[in-house]
């Protein structure tokens, strides 16, 4: 849909613009000085347009949505609720809005307006919104186990989507950054380096992939049980979309003495309800805990839990 067939008419329309501390943290630690700055001073003008240009009230932010984006309830002119995103430009997020219309609603949030740059986004609300955080572990896996299995679908021809191949490629040639400022035993990333190479030249098949599938970006709704949301598409093979996941749970098991045998736990389930093979979701989880930065910690961890295989 495009945005002229967004503006609604409405006889007022209010803007309350709070920008989170979350958000200001994250954009000037992600971003880097004055470009976050530029766009942190230019949200409120933004918000006011947009307001106007789709005929909405935009409610307070959510305090803790959207890593690099500014995330608002909206009533639109028929009263009904919607979710305003804006992010802060950059490749990642590109392309979401056209894999939201590929999915158009299959699993995942309708998008109702986009932008002409893709950036601000007017989305679907999910009510009540929990995420799958609030399930058990077994309960959140199977929830993403059936989420994914209808995410993946062939690409398009003319897709604009990066492909996990060149994803991998960007993370090497970036190494030197991606290191700095962290103490990483070299042989683990030569291995790390070595693997995402392998893995990348030998994917079985290409989806449409998530790309930051995780607990907090599955949400409860209406229209169905369950809709992810915040895509970061990719072109790639399946196993990779598990490794955000795994990572997300590393995170509360880090500290404990079965961390391995736990994550091996869950990697051996996904790859039972997927028809995947383990080694190739535990290789994924290795390579994009460095590629994303996530610390030597992790790096390591997820290292130890590729040997099971």
């Amino acid at each position: 849909m495009d945005r002229s067939a967004c503006a609604l008419s409405i006889e007022r329309i209010r803007v309350n613009v709070h920008i989170p501390a979350y958000l200001q943290h994250n954009i000037l630690r992600y971003c880097f000085g004055a470009e976050g700055t530029r766009w942190l001073a230019d949200l409120p003008r933004q918000i006011a347009e947009l307001a106007q240009e789709w005929g909405m009230r935009v409610g307070p932010a959510f305090d803790k949505d959207g890593a690099v984006s500014w995330v608002a309830p909206v009533e639109l002119a028929d009263g009904s609720e919607a979710v305003l995103k804006i992010t802060f430009p950059h490749d990642e997020p590109r392309f979401e809005a056209h894999a939201l219309r590929v999915l158009d609603g299959r699993g995942a949030v309708r998008l109702l307006c986009a932008s002409e740059d893709g950036f601000s986004l007017l989305l679907e609300r999910c009510r009540p919104g929990t995420d799958l955080w609030s399930l058990s572990e077994e309960e959140g896996d199977a929830v993403a186990t059936r989420m994914l299995v209808r995410m993946w679908r062939a690409p398009e021809p003319d897709a604009p989507f990066m492909s996990l191949s060149d994803l991998v490629a960007h993370w090497w040639a970036d190494l030197p950054r991606i290191t700095a400022g962290a103490v990483y035993d070299g042989d683990v990333v030569a291995a790390a380096v070595a693997r995402g190479r392998e893995l990348a030249a030998s994917q079985p098949r290409l989806v449409l992939l998530h790309g930051d599938f995780h607990p907090g970006n599955v949400l409860a709704a209406q229209r169905e049980p369950w809709l992810f949301i915040d895509p970061k598409p990719l072109i790639g093979e399946p196993a990779y979309d598990l490794a955000q996941l795994l990572y997300n749970r590393a995170r509360f098991l880090i500290q404990s003495d079965d961390a391995i045998k736990l994550l091996r736990q869950q990697i051996d389930r996904f790859a039972a309800g997927l028809g995947l093979d383990p080694a190739r979701i535990a290789g994924w989880a290795f390579v994009k805990a460095l590629g994303w930065q996530c610390g030597p910690e992790f790096v390591t961890l997820f290292q130890q839990v590729a040997q099971g295989w």
